[in-house]
């Protein structure tokens, strides 16, 4: 089952999409160690904070299982060392797609257990959805990207984040 679920709601699931977080980025590629996985709280209520958030979860007898979130892009992306690198990442002509009207998906999290059944592509399809575009960034090497190709996300370029990982920006068009 998947719920739409705005701020109260994605605060009110901190913890158990913790677990879910520490369980998707403990392991390779990302390799985030235990200071990253403390500051998931606060990095959350700092996202909930942003106009527009949204997102879905899914559920499997009354847990958690997967999430999605993201806002509407802003009509300037924030003066952030991530969202410059994005900027940057971007040939010049393809950096409108980072504006409205799209979509910024900011965070995606398929439980391990939970992979392989399609809720990953379910979840991005319900928060994209509605929006004529959409951009996100990944690790260079996760397997997440066959997912995103799948479906018809282009890559657009690549950059280092400010703590060192490899990441890749993909835009969807979704407008024709």
């Amino acid at each position: 089952m998947l719920t739409e679920v705005g701020a109260p709601g994605l605060l009110a699931l901190v913890q158990p999409l913790e677990r879910i977080y520490r369980a998707c980025f403990a392991e390779p590629p990302w390799n985030e160690d235990e200071a990253r996985f403390a500051g998931f709280a606060d990095r959350l209520a700092r996202h909930v904070a942003e106009p527009g958030v949204r997102g879905f979860v899914a559920w499997h007898h009354g847990e958690p299982t997967a999430v999605v979130y993201g806002w509407p892009a802003a009509p300037e992306l924030p003066d952030t060392p991530f969202h410059t690198g994005v900027h940057n990442a971007l040939h010049p002509a393809e950096r409108h797609r980072l504006r409205p009207p799209a979509i910024e998906v900011v965070e995606l999290m398929v439980a391990p257990g939970h992979r392989g059944r399609g809720l990953g592509g379910q979840l991005l399809g319900r928060l994209v959805g509605g929006f004529p575009r959409a951009w996100l960034c990944t690790h260079a090497d996760a397997p997440a990207r066959r997912l995103y190709r799948a479906r018809g996300w282009v890559e657009r370029g690549a950059f280092t984040d400010p703590l060192g990982a490899p990441l890749v920006v993909l835009t969807l068009d979704l407008a024709g």
